[in-house]
């Protein structure tokens, strides 16, 4: 880990997108014999904050070019933030781009101000490409309106979503509880995350709504314990390891993170809060705790070895590996049925 954070202070001396670039190969580079279960929630956490130095020094520098372009008015605040598993803190090397930005101005100059952030959100995710963060292939980032606004518009706008709760809006709204503040004035995200949460807490069919959205995909893995792996194409042979446990615990924690009016930022840390709060009995919080730990180890250490970086052949995973992965399937197929159960225990009203 040391390594890691050795890399930090390079970035921090970066002056240039090559440099950053650079430094983003190295990581990857670095991580190829650190890689062990035993460290890897020391480890996930250095990984990400290598990548939050790397993104908010590319928004540094997309800043700079910005005002020096001349374009519109520089907000009073703004900030720019992540989502997605950089939102999270528990990110592959080679994440691509969840982002947005919310600002605030005088009502007379939000049109001057959107010029500023459309141009600053236009240079910025191109120098996150640049330096080998793929473009969102959801156009979740801020060169979408959706997710660059004013806190005004945005507020409206979730709002809207929270009162709709058609599919996309439950999708929009579970992407937003991911927003994690990476450059400029942090309390804009966290204010309107804090709020947007405890709103969400509020809303008995929404949550309901919710608690349906989160139980699939299922877990790929049939009642005798045998993988369901990918039968035909590309794939063939192969295991989604996003699909294989990991999406369906981080959905389940963010269900249960509504349910308890919590606004951590982390997996790790809605684990935690849910648990001392008794919202899963003991014993399952463990066990999440511990399947959460190997998804998360599979998917980085995997993402460095596959060129399709989501998929892992069945026969390269040896036995021990697939003993570790079945048993945090299970653990996730257990928490979407303690989810099943306590929505269909739930009424409309």
């Amino acid at each position: 880990m040391e390594s890691l954070y050795e890399l930090i202070q390079q970035i921090d001396q970066a002056k240039t997108i090559n440099e950053l670039s650079v430094y983003h190969r190295e990581l990857a580079y670095r991580l190829r014999n650190v890689i062990e279960r035993d460290v890897i929630a020391s480890l996930s956490h250095a990984l990400s904050d290598v990548h939050d130095a790397l993104v908010k020094k590319a928004v540094m520098l997309a800043e700079e070019e910005t005002i020096q372009a001349g374009v519109g008015i520089l907000p009073e605040k703004w900030c720019w933030y992540v989502m997605g598993s950089m939102g999270r803190g528990e990110p592959t090397v080679w994440t691509d781009q969840d982002n947005g930005i919310l600002f605030e101005c005088p009502p007379e100059q939000e049109e001057e101000c959107y010029a500023f952030i459309r141009h600053l959100a236009k240079v910025g995710t191109s120098y996150l490409h640049d330096i080998g963060y793929p473009y969102c292939t959801g156009n979740v980032m801020a060169t979408n309106r959706r997710w660059s606004q004013s806190v005004r518009a945005w507020e409206q706008q979730m709002a809207t979503y929270i009162a709709h709760h058609f599919p996309d809006d439950i999708r929009f709204l579970l992407i937003a509880m991911d927003m994690r503040p990476i450059y400029g004035v942090s309390e804009l995200v966290t204010d309107c995350k804090t709020s947007l949460i405890e709103q969400m807490s509020r809303h008995s069919v929404l949550l309901k709504r919710i608690g349906e959205h989160v139980i699939f995909p299922r877990v790929p893995l049939g009642w005798f314990g045998n993988f369901y792996i990918e039968r035909w194409g590309r794939y063939s042979g192969c295991l989604h390891l996003k699909h294989s446990g990991y999406v369906q615990l981080v959905n389940s924690l963010k269900f249960l993170s509504c349910v308890g009016n919590i606004s951590a930022m982390t997996t790790w840390e809605r684990l935690e809060h849910i648990r001392d709060r008794s919202l899963l009995p003991v014993s399952i919080a463990e066990n999440v705790h511990e399947a959460f730990l190997t998804c998360v180890y599979f998917r980085l250490k995997y993402s460095l070895e596959a060129a399709d970086r989501d998929y892992v052949p069945l026969h390269v995973l040896d036995t021990r590996e697939r003993t570790r992965l079945k048993k945090a399937m299970k653990a996730a197929q257990m928490l979407q049925r303690t989810v099943m159960r306590q929505v269909r225990g739930w009424r409309d009203e």
